[in-house]
């Protein structure tokens, strides 16, 4: 959605996705970057966004559906990056059998505001059965939260119309995306 939204509004954008090895629950990233021209600047084909992959600090946010992965890839935030992290841990095979323990939850946010203090963690599996009775509209929150919370270079209005396009029930989904931009307004 961030991509379709993106070019909508005419910025280069690549993107890029990484999944865990042939396990299951491997953890999956993806990376999405935007290049857009300053306001006057000629349009220079050169200067067009090359690579999907984020360097080391290049991170302006990161959404994270698990705490434990956010600390894992915290190596690309930088002090203005924005950090959105869902507070549902999702225990590995080797934690629920008993052989490690899952970190402290407190300790885990408090190691990401090392490198950055804009660290926003909700439980977003709750709110979206609380709120849809349904873990479907986990990422459209997301979505809204990222638009409430970041310096997106793309409109609200673009997000929307990307999701009427792209989901089949717009109506829950606009809903859904509201409700993460209600969300971040009262968290900022």
């Amino acid at each position: 959605v961030f991509k379709l939204a993106a070019i909508r509004e005419g910025l280069s954008v690549a993107g890029a996705e990484r999944r865990g090895g042939a396990q299951r629950e491997g953890i999956v990233t993806s990376n999405v970057r935007y290049r857009g021209a300053e306001p006057g600047e000629p349009f220079d084909e050169r200067s067009m966004t090359a690579s999907g992959l984020i360097p080391t600090a290049g991170a302006d946010m990161m959404i994270s559906m698990e705490p434990m992965e956010a600390l894992r890839h915290a190596r690309y935030l930088h002090e203005n990056s924005v950090v959105i992290v869902n507070d549902f841990p999702l225990l590995p095979v080797s934690v629920r059998m008993g052989s490690f323990n899952y970190p402290d939850l407190q300790g885990i946010y408090d190691g990401l505001r090392e490198f950055t203090p804009r660290v926003y963690v909700f439980n977003i599996d709750e709110l979206s059965r609380g709120h849809f009775r349904s873990l479907r509209q986990v990422n459209t929150i997301c979505l809204g939260l990222a638009c409430g919370l970041g310096n997106l270079p793309v409109s609200p209005d673009s997000l929307l119309e990307t999701i009427k396009e792209q989901f089949p029930d717009y109506e829950t989904n606009s809903r859904a995306f509201e409700l993460g931009r209600k969300l971040a307004r009262s968290s900022s």
